[in-house]
């Protein structure tokens, strides 16, 4: 049933039902919410690791040389498995929209000692949606080793699920109509 331009079915707006969770929105105006989102992502990662027995360590510098912390996001998280050349960094903005924000690429980097790492790099507004991306991500990369191609050519089929997973509400009403 049409009402005023939108889609409703069954009492269900159908623009509600593809919108995100959010969380921890403001957490660049609010530095204690930084840190819980620091932690929140170090439990995330602990727990996906730690079950494996897979041992990570830092490679990027999050501090200033007062001590205090780079606080833009970029990154919110991150880590190199020890003993490899595999990292993930994380790059956390505030949401623009209400919809699933995400995106991830592999990336080459030199760090200070000379070492060359892999690294994926993941983007999003944190949601409890984008968390789910970013764990796969993480699944592939770390745990499951998958090789530079084939973690490409996963990341484009990511993003392929992502468009059809949370439809352009257009696009939907397009269909059913």
């Amino acid at each position: 049933m049409k009402h005023r331009g939108r889609i409703q079915a069954q009492g269900e707006n159908l623009e509600e039902k593809f919108m995100v969770t959010h969380l921890y929105k403001d957490f660049l105006q609010n530095k204690q919410v930084y840190i819980q989102t620091i932690e929140y992502w170090k439990t995330i990662v602990y727990t996906l690791l730690s079950t494996e027995g897979i041992e990570f360590e830092d490679y990027l510098t999050i501090k200033k040389k007062d001590g205090s912390l780079y606080s833009d996001g970029n990154p919110i998280f991150h880590f190199k498995v020890k003993n490899s050349n595999r990292a993930i960094r994380i790059i956390q903005e505030e949401p623009e929209t209400e919809k699933l924000e995400f995106t991830a690429w592999l990336n080459k980097l030199e760090i200070t000692n000379g070492e060359q790492i892999d690294e994926v790099v993941i983007g999003l507004a944190l949601s409890n949606e984008s968390v789910l991306f970013a764990i796969e991500v993480i699944n592939a990369w770390i745990l499951n080793q998958f090789p530079t191609e084939k973690m490409e050519r996963f990341l484009h089929k990511l993003t392929s699920l992502k468009k059809r997973i949370f439809l352009d509400n257009r696009i939907i009403e397009k269909e059913i109509a």
